[in-house]
């Protein structure tokens, strides 16, 4: 009987429920009407096209909020609304349409900090387009973003809209609350046990306030990288071994409105050890061949966690892919490796256990080049360490694929193996290359403390091909055409470099110039005009170069007019007529015998050679390594030439890390000698050493260090010596601060290293800036230490391009 009257209820309220689903499927859409307020953003007949709901059919609310949600999706509108109205046939539904007012006006209030056109940048909403209420919401946090950067965590913004709904306009004020600036005075790390806090510091971006902070614009939080300072703490303490480690909170400590403490509450959890480390699946190798490692473009690269070491996500991974690579570069490319741990918690240690799912040996059957519609096939396999009947060596593709990332030819590189149907242990390797523009033209105007004001234009071509006119592209030579016109100096220079020269991986070089330098004195001008035929290639090691070079060049030294050596007498005759008189008149020397005979027009032949051995880490700002060079020339005897001499000369830079991220430390020294030989009697003054200027002596004119004649003009000597230390940090993107000390002398004698007490050194500040589309520059105050009375001890401003003094 119970059983009985549950069964009634239930259907009691199953009726009940679906009573109002009958009665309104019973109603008939009578009609649908189309409004609009303001000016019609579309036409009725698109509008009617996206309304599913059709007349004489049942009403149903569901499908006039569906219908309702697509008009929205349009982007058409800014306002939709529905109404029903009973009709003797059913329901009459009136649709509303309000289209996106035009945005006339854009105001902020409440803005002190930054200038209403400075805010204007950030805006994606412009005056002319439809208001989007999506996209102001956007634009306030972009403005509020502003404020965080600066050190304004928070401020607020908020869009208020007006809108004139019959002229279908609207216009926008962004309220702004700006709230005081708040200085981090410290970072505290609560729980923290195993590193110092100051250990910890410098893995967070957001830093201390401190003396500088003006000019590198810490000391402020910055909630975007804040939010990356957590992952950066998490990865530093896991690449320590603390797996367990954790952020349980982050507070943020106000001792006043505008100072405050940042305070991150961590769980250190304990350091894991590496336990047990097996291998299963191996039947090809044995443990002790797998973990003895491979060679990897000729560097030992061994599994790193062996029993005992600290256990590290980023060590786990760099061992597992070091056991792909063994498997890879023996032809197994197919080998899955898969490694799990284990953690025990009561000895601290983790167990690995490295899956491995060995493969059948591939070999290459060939080799395909896609995607290359400049660059011709043989400029990228002859890059390949690979070749096609070999064992398909998954290390050697990755060195092939680095070199031809090294071209700088294409945007992308892909290397991937490909299935050969019918030879299941064949593999075709498909190198896939997306080209990018290699051929540049730029112009602009610079200025050195050396060159003053100078233009320049320059042509380059990175992928030349000489014998394929009119593109001259595809070949991988490289050209350049420069021209620099300047107020001290005319310099005209082009230049032609195949790497390939004979199909070996020889570099030939062609240099061809002319000169003409008026900045070197007042005295006198110097013009070269010659050409230079070059050898270059690696010698065992692409960290060993070695070059072979050929100079031809006219050089000539002009006096400039009115300078003579020597005490002239002349007749100067005054008067006219029967009044003339005659009277001797004595002209005093302005210049130096020894420069006067320097004037006019030289042929100089010399054979060069240079072996650099260069382990740099970055070209433009190196922070580790090192580049030393030994320079050898040889001019006259059997060359021919006007002048014979011999020149050696060393030189060597290395670069360190410095205290903190960023920074660099970097100690050079050099030292050469020239010597004449033969018919000479002297070394030219164009070949002598000089120092002094922005790339050496920072502290001095341009070659005002060094022997002089009576007169005071520099002329140069047979022996220099020089060092430099130098510590630079970075103070905010592209602006660099450097602290430097320079030491050197030039000595008039070859091989006079007997007067190295004779010295001059300086000290000095400098800022290093790389502006986009130009590229770095220096500038360096020096101020002399030790110098003789023949240069001042004012300090002295230097300009250069590049951050560092070039090779």
């Amino acid at each position: 009987m119970k059983s009985v009257r549950r069964s009634c209820w239930f259907f009691c309220f199953l009726f009940s429920g679906l009573l109002p689903l009958l009665a309104q499927n019973a109603t008939k859409v009578a009609k649908i009407e189309v409004q609009h307020v303001g000016p019609p953003a579309v036409s009725d007949s698109l509008i009617r096209a996206n309304i599913r709901v059709k007349e004489g059919e049942p009403f149903l609310r569901p499908s006039v909020d569906e219908d309702i949600r697509n008009l929205y999706a349009t982007g058409y509108f800014y306002n939709i609304r529905v109404g029903e109205e009973p009709t003797p046939d059913g329901v009459k539904l009136i649709y509303v349409f309000q289209g996106k007012p035009r945005l006339t006006e854009i105001k902020f209030s409440g803005n002190k900090k930054f200038a209403p056109k400075k805010l204007s940048r950030k805006l994606t909403s412009k005056v002319g387009k439809p208001l989007d209420q999506r996209k102001l919401f956007g634009d306030a946090q972009e403005i509020e973003k502003m404020y965080q950067k600066v050190g304004y965590p928070r401020t607020t913004v908020k869009p208020v809209v007006s809108i004139d709904e019959n002229a279908g306009r609207g216009s926008v004020t962004f309220e702004i609350k700006e709230t005081g600036k708040v200085k981090v005075i410290d970072v505290a790390f609560d729980g923290a046990q195993a590193f110092t806090k100051k250990k910890l510091r410098k893995v967070l971006k957001t830093k201390r306030r401190w003396f500088l902070s003006w000019l590198t614009g810490s000391g402020v939080l910055k909630e975007d990288e804040f939010e990356d300072d957590k992952d950066r703490l998490i990865e530093f303490y896991q690449n320590e071994g603390y797996i367990d480690f954790e952020i349980k909170e982050v507070k943020f400590d106000y001792k006043s409105p505008s100072k405050m403490i940042v305070r991150f509450v961590i769980s250190e959890g304990s350091q894991y050890k590496v336990g047990a480390v097996t291998f299963t699946g191996n039947k090809l190798f044995s443990e002790e061949e797998i973990s003895k490692g491979i060679v990897v473009a000729g560097r030992l690269d061994r599994p790193r966690m062996t029993v005992g070491k600290t256990f590290t996500p980023k060590g786990l991974k760099a061992d597992t892919e070091a056991i792909a690579d063994y498997y890879g570069s023996k032809g197994y490319i197919s080998t899955e490796i898969k490694a799990n741990k284990s953690a025990n918690t009561t000895t601290g240690t983790m167990d690995l256990v490295y899956e491995i799912k060995e493969s059948d040996k591939s070999y290459i059957e060939r080799i395909d080049i896609k995607g290359n519609y400049k660059t011709k096939d043989r400029v990228i396999r002859r890059e390949l360490a690979v070749s096609p009947g070999e064992v398909y060596d998954t290390v050697r593709v990755k060195l092939s694929k680095a070199r031809l990332e090294g071209l700088t030819y294409f945007e992308k590189v892909d290397t991937q193996p490909e299935d050969n149907e019918g030879l299941p242990n064949r593999k075709n390797l498909v190198v896939a290359v997306d080209e990018k523009d290699t051929g540049y033209f730029t112009f602009g105007a610079g200025f050195s403390s050396v060159d003053n004001l100078v233009g320049f234009v320059e042509v380059t071509q990175g992928n030349f091909d000489l014998f394929k006119p009119p593109t001259f592209t595809g070949a991988g030579q490289k050209f350049r055409l420069k021209a620099q016109i300047g107020t001290q100096r005319q310099d005209y220079q082009v230049t032609f470099i195949e790497p390939w020269f004979l199909n070996r991986k020889l570099q030939l070089g062609v240099d061809l110039y002319h000169q003409e330098l008026n900045f070197l004195s007042d005295i006198y001008d110097e013009t070269r005009t010659g050409g230079t035929l070059s050898l270059t290639r690696a010698l065992g090691s692409e960290f060993l170069l070695g070059k072979i070079s050929y100079t031809l060049e006219s050089i000539g030294i002009d006096i400039a007019r009115g300078l003579h050596p020597d005490n002239q007498v002349r007749n100067v005759t005054v008067g006219t007529g029967t009044n003339a008189t005659t009277r001797a008149v004595t002209n005093f020397a302005n210049v130096s015998q020894e420069l006067y005979d320097e004037r006019g027009n030289r042929l100089v032949s010399k054979i060069g050679t240079s072996l650099a051995y260069d382990t740099r880490n970055h070209a433009l700002l190196p922070s580790r390594g090192q580049r030393t060079e030994l320079i050898g020339e040889l001019a006259g005897g059997v060359l021919g030439g006007d002048t014979d001499f011999y020149k050696l000369e060393l030189r060597s830079d290395w670069y360190f890390p410095g205290f903190f991220e960023g920074h660099i430390f970097q100690i050079g020294a050099e030292t050469g000698v020239v010597e004449p030989y033969g018919d000479s009697s002297r070394v030219p003054l164009f070949d002598r050493w000089y120092l002094g200027g922005a790339n050496t002596m920072r502290g001095y004119k341009f070659r005002h260090v060094g022997p002089r004649d009576r007169f005071g003009e520099p002329i140069g000597g047979n022996t220099y010596v020089f060092g430099t230390i130098e510590y630079s940090l970075p103070i905010i993107e592209r602006l660099r601060f450097a602290v430097f000390y320079d030491i050197g002398n030039v000595y008039r004698g070859s091989w006079d290293y007997s007067h190295l007490r004779d010295f001059n050194d300086n000290w000095g500040v400098g800022l290093r800036i790389n502006i986009p589309q130009l590229g770095p520059l220096r500038l360096d105050y020096g101020v002399p230490i030790t110098h003789g009375a023949e240069n001042s001890g004012s300090g002295r401003f230097q300009f250069g391009a590049s951050y560092g003094r070039g090779f």
